[in-house]
């Protein structure tokens, strides 16, 4: 049975969480200043996954999330993932609206324009963190947003992302907004040679 995690030296592993940490920090700010209101956020559970154990992160395949999907290009490429829970969304969604949780519809555009915003902010903060970080060039495309259960955006990994890469950045987030708890999770997918190219620069090789 393979790990849960994918080995990865001491070294490689702090930057990592170096990356996750400046992320997370930018993220709250960002996320504070656009609601008007105090968000605080938990250091990150950073770690890197085989593509094959994402199931036991992920967990129930009936579970189903708002799924943010942003194409990376520039120097590094691959793609990122936010993952939302319908919940979440929802308060989320209402807090930006001015409207009662219980009042958002998902299928309304305006709801879904928000929650896309509030995605972008905080894809944005953890891709310029390691921007920062390594110097390179991070841009990425216009994002997607959809409502998928695990299941199928696990199928959808396996198919389209597995053919440039073995492996996934897990980033977990808890934000705290108006005193109630949200939890973020990332799933970064670098291709292998921009990885290897970001430890290279650091000089984590090994």
């Amino acid at each position: 049975m393979m790990e849960e995690e994918k080995k990865v030296s001491v070294n490689q592993l702090d930057v990592l969480r170096e990356i996750g940490t400046i992320g997370a920090g930018r993220a709250a700010t960002a996320l504070a200043d656009m609601l008007g209101i105090r968000v605080s956020i938990s250091l990150p559970e950073t770690k890197l996954v085989p593509l094959e154990n994402l199931d036991k992160i992920l967990g129930d395949p009936e579970k189903s999330y708002f799924v943010l999907d942003a194409g990376l290009e520039g120097d590094i490429g691959g793609r990122i993932f936010l993952l939302i829970s319908p919940q979440e969304a929802r308060i989320l969604g209402a807090s930006l609206l001015g409207q009662k949780p219980e009042d958002i519809n998902f299928d309304d555009p305006m709801f879904q324009s928000s929650l896309k915003e509030v995605s972008n902010i905080l894809v944005g903060a953890y891709m310029n963190a390691l921007s920062d970080i390594t110097g390179l060039s991070i841009l990425y495309g216009v994002a997607s947003l959809a409502l998928d259960m695990v299941a199928a955006l696990l199928d959808f990994i396996f198919i389209q992302i597995a053919q440039n890469t073995d492996e996934a950045l897990f980033i977990k987030t808890d934000l705290k907004v108006k005193d109630i708890n949200f939890e973020g999770l990332f799933l970064f997918f670098p291709d292998t040679a921009s990885l290897k190219k970001v430890f290279k620069i650091l000089g984590v090789q090994d």
